[in-house]
């Protein structure tokens, strides 16, 4: 993950592409941070996929911070950066897919309980799925 994001920076800086230079450069220097905090050399995938949500997060609270105060020039640069940082992320699973899944798993394993569901999502489908949907769609489901 980490080796793409390089790869991103160098064609970032090729075609001169400001909003993603920033944006991969910035989750660089987050995972960076966190290898620092870790006291390790290389954080692995998994962790670096967290550390990319994590800043697609912080960039989708912000934008409802700009759009509250009327900044819809920032609100556009927000938008791009997520746009960037998407790219990085696996595909994300719709709700259609979710209930699917978890539908299948309630069908082949009796007495499932809500947890087990959703270790099983966490297990199988890490950084594929909102958390909060998989949750209601599973107590939906499970009951």
């Amino acid at each position: 993950m980490k080796a793409t994001l390089k790869e991103a920076l160098k064609g970032a800086m090729k075609a001169k592409d400001k909003i993603s230079l920033d944006t991969i450069r910035s989750v660089l220097t987050e995972i960076q941070y966190e290898e620092m905090q870790k006291s390790i050399e290389d954080l692995g995938a998994t962790e670096c996929l967290q550390v990319v949500q994590r800043e697609v997060k912080k960039r989708l609270e912000a934008i409802q911070f700009e759009e509250q105060a009327g900044r819809a020039e920032q609100k556009a640069k927000l938008q791009a950066e997520i746009a960037v940082l998407e790219n990085f992320l696996p595909k994300q699973l719709s709700s259609d897919e979710l209930e699917k899944i978890i539908v299948h798993l309630k069908e082949s394993t009796p007495g499932l309980a809500l947890n087990l569901v959703m270790k099983h999502l966490k297990d199988n489908y890490a950084g594929q799925y909102d958390g909060k949907s998989a949750s209601e769609i599973a107590k939906r489901v499970v009951g």
